[in-house]
């Protein structure tokens, strides 16, 4: 864990500013992911100080704040997703070349009838991984429960009370794995 300056008590446009916020900055722009949220923080809340912290399971989340993040990397972008709720956020660039046939083996035959290019997959799979951050959970050992049919998510069969939204931004298809369905949160570039 790091920490990073915060306030003691919360103030209301302090909550108010991170109901929900994609913010997002060139790779590498402010070195490691702990400077950009620094950057977020102190900026957009004042705060003096938080503790990162990871769960049982390795999700990463702020410690003594009502705040929820997810944070995702391309070779080009970093995007961090804030909320008031638990999120998961996923971004892989549209323009990306991949040979996805052999990792349909990793979705369920339902899916794969979905699947009929190249973006299909880019938005299955961050689809996915967005969900994997959600649940605070490994693609390893999550992967192949998480189906993404018709726009809903399924996890072991059983439909999850979550809905995900896709954007496109700065040449990114983005996932955003949320449990409300709420409007589109604005992208802030840092």
């Amino acid at each position: 864990s790091f920490a990073i300056p915060a306030l003691d008590i919360f103030t209301a446009s302090c909550y108010n500013n991170f109901m929900e916020k994609i913010f997002y900055a060139e790779t590498g722009a402010f070195g490691p992911t702990e400077r950009v949220m620094r950057k977020i923080f102190s900026e957009y809340c004042g705060m003096r100080e938080i503790e990162i912290v990871k769960s049982e399971t390795g999700k990463p989340f702020l410690a003594r704040t009502p705040f929820f993040f997810s944070v995702t990397h391309t070779r080009e972008v970093c995007f961090i997703a804030v909320s008031d709720e638990n999120v998961g956020i996923d971004a892989e660039l549209l323009s990306r070349e991949i040979d996805y046939v052999p990792i349909l083996s990793k979705f369920s035959a339902t899916e794969k009838a979905e699947i009929r290019s190249r973006e299909d997959f880019l938005r299955h799979w961050t689809a996915k991984e967005s969900v994997v951050k959600w649940l605070g959970g490994s693609l390893a050992s999550d992967l192949k429960k998480i189906d993404y049919l018709e726009g809903m998510i399924f996890y072991a069969g059983l439909e999850l009370p979550v809905r995900l939204s896709h954007f496109e931004r700065e040449g990114h298809i983005v996932a955003l794995c949320r449990a409300n369905d709420g409007p589109p949160p604005p992208f802030i570039r840092l």
